[in-house]
């Protein structure tokens, strides 16, 4: 729910980086928990994140537009090399510490179980609600089985970056709502 949402983004203030911070950008971008967790600033060209081939699930280069949230989240982390988030102790590996930080982050939530995943449906849901086509919202989430598949995906090599843009902008909007004071 939205009021679950907002709950969830102010715990993620009050925890901070990183374990905050890595699920402010899975509320904001709708990607997977490894996906950000493993994120490079060298990926990353100025509004863009290009996660190279064989990196995602689908092994697939993915071009994912920054919504100004999402880049302002990341203008705060601190230096740490070019993993945004690297794991404790190691500066060539992601943070890894799923399990134990998702209980301490829980602990206080006022919310009905749920998994880092779930973020990734709600994005998608939220998306849908206000209006972006779902061939947009799939390109934003790296599906390849989605709309434009079989033969339409082998004759549409559109990037849809500005209908993407558009709606990383409007989901935004709508987060900014939820968590206003």
């Amino acid at each position: 729910s939205d009021i679950d949402l907002a709950a969830v983004w102010c715990r993620a203030n009050e925890i901070g980086y990183p374990f905050g911070s890595i699920v402010k950008l899975l509320l904001l971008t709708g990607q997977r928990r490894g996906e950000i967790a493993a994120l490079r600033r060298s990926w990353i060209d100025d509004d863009l994140v290009v996660f190279p081939t064989g990196f995602t699930k689908n092994n697939r280069e993915h071009r994912l537009p920054l919504s100004p949230m999402a880049q302002e989240v990341l203008s705060r982390l601190p230096d740490t090399g070019d993993l945004f988030f690297p794991a404790r102790g190691s500066e060539n590996r992601a943070f890894n510490g799923w399990g134990k930080t998702k209980k301490r982050f829980d602990k206080t939530l006022q919310v009905a179980p749920y998994t880092l995943h779930d973020l990734r449906r709600t994005f998608s849901s939220n998306l849908a609600r206000l209006g972006t086509p779902i061939h947009v919202t799939e390109k934003l989430l790296n599906h390849i089985s989605g709309t434009v598949s079989g033969v339409a995906a082998v004759y549409n090599r559109y990037s849809y970056l500005d209908e993407m843009r558009r709606a990383v902008a409007c989901h935004d909007d709508h987060l900014a709502k939820l968590i206003e004071p």
